[in-house]
């Protein structure tokens, strides 16, 4: 085998080991923060129906109005789910490339953990790319 075959090969076996590194993580990242997530829902959708109950149901479409977060509850899950399994890739990306686009990050100490260890890997294995 000539030497740029396997120069070739190694750049293919690195880069299928970011893209596995990044899948495992994206796994992981969602599993800790999604049920976190969930459970934020519940209880803010919980809020608001106490809310709505105690309020003149003319007044409700005035209350619903200014808060973002109603419009989340009301949507589809799988259309706002901040921790779905593409964000969470996404947002590996931005941690081993050093962006830290700041739109998604873990709540959860879990999850803050994971991020440093999920960095400390994944910055030296991204830049091998």
């Amino acid at each position: 085998m000539s030497k740029l075959g396997g120069k070739v090969i190694a750049a293919f076996a690195t880069f299928i080991a970011v893209l596995t590194y990044l899948a495992i993580g994206a796994a992981i990242f969602q599993a800790i923060e999604q049920e976190h997530e969930i459970e934020q829902r519940e209880q803010y959708d919980m809020q608001l129906n106490t809310l709505l109950d105690k309020v003149d149901p003319v007044f409700h479409d005035e209350l619903k109005a200014p808060c973002h977060m109603i419009e989340i509850l009301e949507a589809d899950p799988n259309k706002t789910a901040q921790w779905n399994f593409v964000n969470s890739v996404i947002f590996c990306l931005t941690i081993v490339t050093t962006i830290g686009y700041g739109a998604t990050y873990p709540v959860t100490d879990e999850g803050r953990g994971f991020c440093i260890f999920f960095a400390l890997i994944g910055i030296p294995l991204f830049m091998r790319v």
